[in-house]
C-alpha cells in the first residue's frame, strides 16, 4: 500500500475527525427530532442505540437499567448483542463496575483500556464479546437515575471527548423523552418541539418559520450570541443575520431543508460584540401531523476553539513543508557537486594518464578513471530514483547495467529480471549490490558477464555468472574481510548466510539471497 506523506497523513486524520463530527451532530439533532414524536419507550431506546452506534462506528452499543430487588442491571436494548442476551444479561451494579459507577455517580466513563483497568472489574458480558473500550453515560429519568447508554468496541481507534459528548446529547433527549412520557402526554403537541427540551442544549438552538424567521432561540443560543432576550432577534429572518461570506451557505441548506432534506455547513458568524466565530450548523425540518413541513430547526455548535487549532496545524504543516522543499533544495545541490566533483576526478586521472610515459601507469590511472565515472552514474541514478514511491526492478537494473558497461566493460553484461516494484530504499542497496557482483565478475573474471534477477516472495535471488576459472575454495569467507563482500551481506538483509557458491556450474557462478 502506498503510504501517505506525513501532511497529507495528518490532513487524512483532520477529515475522517471531522466527518465523524458532523455525523455525530446530524444524529443527535435527528434524533431529538424524531424522539418529539414517539411515545413508545421500547422503540425509543431501541433507536438510541441504533443512532449510538452508527455515531461511534461501533457493532456495540445498549441501555442497561436496574435490575428491581437486585443490584445488578440487565441490557434492555442494544444492537450487536445476541437476542438472547437482550432483556437477560447483566453486569455488576456496583461501583467497581463502569455502569455501576456511571449510574451512582451520576458522571460518565470512558475507559480504552478495560482488560488493563485498575478502577473498574470487566463485567463478564464484555468479556464474552471481547470488549475492549466502553463509554458509559448516565439516564436522568423523571424521578430518579433512570439507567446507563454504553457505546462498546472490540477492535477500531479508541474512544475520544467528542464521542462522550455525542453520548450524552443522545442521553439528554431520552431524560427529556422520558419526562414528557411520564407527564401522560400522550398525544402530540400543538408544537412539535419542546421548550424544555430545548433549553437543555448545550448549543444554540433556533425553531424558524419555513420563511426563516425565527421564532425561538434556546437559552443557551442567546448566551453564547450574547443576546438579553429572545425579542432581540425574534421575527427577523435568521439567512439574512449572517455575514456576507457566509450568507450562500446558509440560503443553500435553507433550499435544501425546504424540500424535505437535512443539510449542514460551517460557516463563520461573529456574536454581538463582534467576537470571531465559527460554527457547525445543521438544519432539518419539523414535520406536522400530517406529515407536511410545518418548520425549520437549525442546530449550531461552536467550533472555534477546533478551527483556531485547524489553523494552527495547517499553519505547522506549510512551514514544514516549506522546511522540506528548502531542504530538498539543499539536498540536490549536494547531489549536483557530488556528481560534479567526481567527473572532476575523471578528468584530472585521464589528464595524467595522457602525460604518463609509462604504459602501465596510463592503464591503470585510465581504469581508475573509469571506475570514478561509474560510481557518479550509480549515484545520479540512485538521487533519481528517489522521487518515486516505487520503482520498476526490470527499468531500474537495465539502465543501471547499461551504465556499468559503458564505463567499465569492453566485455557483454547480459541481465534476465522478472519484473517487480520495489520502494527507492531497497531499490537502492539492490542496485548496489548487483554493482559489486558484476564489478568482480568484470575484474577476476572473463567473457560475457550473465546476471539474473528472480523474485521470489519475500526475497530475490541474485545469481552472476562469467566464464572465469571459478572462485577458490576459501571464497567467501565466513568473516567477509573483503570491503565488497561486507557490502553485500550487509545490504542483503541475511548476513554472511547470503552469499552462496555454486562450484558445479564449470563456470564462475555466485549467488546472493536479497531480503525484499
Amino acid at each position: 500500500m502506498q503510504q501517505l506523506p506525513p501532511d497529507e497523513t495528518i490532513r487524512a486524520a483532520m477529515k475522517k475527525s471531522h466527518a465523524r463530527l458532523h455525523r455525530q451532530h446530524e444524529l443527535v439533532v435527528e434524533f431529538g427530532v424524531m424522539s418529539l414524536k414517539v411515545d413508545d419507550l421500547d422503540a425509543l431506546l431501541s433507536q438510541a442505540c441504533r443512532v449510538v452506534a452508527e455515531g461511534m462506528q461501533t457493532r456495540f452499543s445498549k441501555v442497561l437499567q436496574p435490575l428491581a430487588d437486585s443490584e445488578a442491571y440487565v441490557l434492555t436494548h442494544g444492537v450487536g448483542w445476541d437476542a438472547s442476551d437482550i432483556g437477560h444479561a447483566t453486569v455488576g451494579g456496583d461501583i467497581a463496575s463502569p455502569a455501576g459507577y456511571a449510574l451512582s455517580t451520576f458522571r460518565p466513563v470512558l475507559s480504552n483500556h478495560l482488560g488493563m483497568e485498575e478502577r473498574f472489574r470487566t463485567p463478564d458480558l464484555l468479556k464474552k464479546y471481547g470488549i475492549e473500550r466502553a463509554i458509559n453515560v448516565p439516564i436522568r429519568g423523571a424521578l430518579g437515575p433512570f439507567g446507563v447508554l454504553e457505546a462498546d468496541s472490540s477492535d477500531g481507534e479508541d474512544f475520544v471527548e467528542s464521542d462522550l459528548v455525542f453520548l450524552e446529547g443522545i442521553a439528554n433527549v431520552i431524560s427529556l423523552a422520558l419526562e414528557r412520557i411520564a407527564a401522560g402526554n400522550e398525544t402530540p403537541r400543538p408544537d412539535p418541539y419542546s421548550e424544555s427540551m430545548l433549553n437543555a442544549s448545550p448549543d444554540c438552538v433556533k425553531i424558524l418559520a419555513l420563511s426563516g424567521e425565527i421564532e425561538f432561540m434556546n437559552e443557551k443560543g442567546l448566551e453564547l450570541m450574547h443576546l438579553p432576550a429572545l425579542a432581540e432577534v425574534k421575527g427577523q429572518r435568521w439567512p439574512e443575520l449572517w455575514p456576507d461570506e457566509s450568507r450562500s451557505l446558509v440560503a443553500q441548506a435553507m433550499g435544501k431543508v425546504t424540500g424535505g432534506e437535512t443539510a449542514r455547513f460551517e460557516a463563520y458568524f461573529p456574536t454581538a460584540p463582534d467576537e470571531p466565530r465559527w460554527w457547525d450548523v445543521t438544519v432539518a425540518p419539523i414535520l406536522g401531523a400530517n406529515g407536511q413541513i410545518e418548520r425549520v430547526i437549525a442546530v449550531s455548535r461552536d467550533i472555534t476553539e477546533r478551527h483556531q487549532y485547524e489553523a494552527q496545524l495547517l499553519s505547522l504543516i506549510e512551514a514544514q513543508n516549506s522546511r522540506q522543499s528548502a531542504s530538498d533544495l539543499h539536498l540536490e545541490e549536494i547531489h549536483h557537486r557530488v556528481k560534479n566533483s567526481l567527473h572532476l576526478v575523471n578528468t584530472l586521472l585521464l589528464l595524467q594518464a595522457n602525460l604518463s610515459p609509462d604504459a602501465a601507469v596510463k592503464l591503470q590511472l585510465e581504469t581508475a578513471a573509469g571506475r570514478v565515472v561509474t560510481i557518479a552514474s550509480v549515484h545520479e541514478r540512485l538521487y533519481h530514483i528517489a522521487e518515486h514511491d516505487t520503482v520498476s526492478a526490470a527499468d531500474y537494473l537495465n539502465a543501471l547495467l547499461g551504465d556499468l558497461g559503458k564505463a567499465l566493460a569492453d566485455r557483454k553484461i547480459l541481465l534476465e529480471t522478472d519484473d517487480f516494484v520495489l520502494p527507492p530504499e531497497r531499490m537502492a542497496p539492490l542496485g548496489l549490490v548487483i554493482s559489486e557482483l558484476i564489478t568482480n565478475a568484470l575484474k577476476y573474471g572473463k567473457g560475457t558477464v550473465e546476471v539474473a534477477v528472480k523474485h521470489a516472495l519475500d526475497h530475490v535471488l541474485l545469481t552472476v555468472k562469467d566464464e572465469g576459472d571459478g572462485f577458490p575454495d576459501s571464497y567467501p569467507k565466513p568473516t567477509g574481510t573483503g570491503l565488497g563482500m561486507r557490502l553485500v551481506n550487509s545490504y542483503s538483509g541475511y548476513g554472511s548466510a547470503a552469499v552462496t557458491i555454486d562450484r558445479l556450474e564449470g563456470k564462475s557462478c555466485i549467488h546472493v539471497r536479497f531480503r525484499l
